[in-house]
């Protein structure tokens, strides 16, 4: 008796191409701020993937020129060929640069330092930032990933949100990580009566004790998301009230005239 080997469907090998590539992001997304190198273990460690299927992937991102991997120290780097994805899609944001000398008069203002975001998961990723020369605290980057619950800009993103995705996307959040929604659901609460109330949401080093910022939504649309700005100044630095007073309200300014240069009004979002 002789058996065929199964026929596989173009489903199926669709359905195993896709497993693969969001498997080769996993190994990207692994990596974090201030981390030059991992290691096969560290890899599959963080992804959860086997260190075969690890090996196996590593070897195909590499000839992509997505990672770098070093004799030496028998570890892998990102790769530079990842900056020829993001620049595109940055140069693309032409509000970027409509921002950007708005961004830097608020920034120099206060002493502090402003940020541009996107939603990504349960992140808002910079798209832009700006800081006083004054401020030596942070220098804020451009793709760095801020956890939505823990922040200003987060929290700002998820009060503007209609009721109905507003709803979806703290279930999701609440789902992706419970721990971090528990720890911050109070302030997620009181950030949609800081937006009705004030126009802008507050974090009292939430994220970084040194630190206090103010988040508000920008009603620009990017496909079908908004954008989202934070402004945060050293606490040392800070007077009593002054968040409130002044910081808030620039910001809030700062995010209208953004608005009104891209030609955007302050229109909520349906759902």
């Amino acid at each position: 008796m002789s058996f065929k080997r199964p026929i596989r469907d173009h489903k199926s090998r669709e359905n195993d191409a896709a497993r693969t590539l969001s498997k080769g992001f996993e190994i990207l997304r692994a990596f974090r701020p201030g981390e030059s190198y991992l290691g096969n273990k560290d890899l599959a460690e963080r992804t959860g993937l086997s260190k075969s299927t690890v090996s196996r992937l590593t070897g195909v991102l590499i000839q992509l020129g997505y990672l770098r991997y070093s004799p030496e120290l028998g570890r892998y780097a990102l790769g530079v060929a990842l900056l020829s994805l993001a620049h595109p899609m940055l140069t693309g944001l032409g509000v970027r640069h409509l921002a950007r000398p708005v961004m830097k008069e608020l920034a120099d203002t206060v002493g502090g330092q402003v940020s541009l975001g996107m939603r990504d998961g349960a992140n808002i990723i910079y798209i832009e930032t700006a800081r006083s020369r004054s401020h030596v605290l942070t220098v804020p980057e451009i793709g760095a990933a801020i956890p939505i619950v823990a922040s200003a800009i987060g929290r700002a993103y998820l009060a503007a949100l209609p009721k109905p995705k507003y709803i979806r996307a703290c279930a999701d959040l609440r789902a992706d990580n419970p721990t971090a929604w528990a720890a911050h659901k109070v302030n997620i609460e009181r950030a949609n009566e800081e937006l009705r109330d004030y126009g802008f949401t507050r974090s009292f080093g939430d994220i970084r004790p040194e630190m206090r910022s103010c988040g508000v939504p920008v009603r620009v649309r990017i496909d079908d998301e908004f954008l989202v700005m934070n402004c945060g100044v050293p606490t040392q630095t800070l007077k009593r009230g002054q968040l409130e007073r002044e910081i808030g309200p620039s910001l809030v300014a700062a995010a209208r005239a953004i608005e009104a240069s891209c030609g955007t009004q302050w229109l909520r979002m349906t759902a």
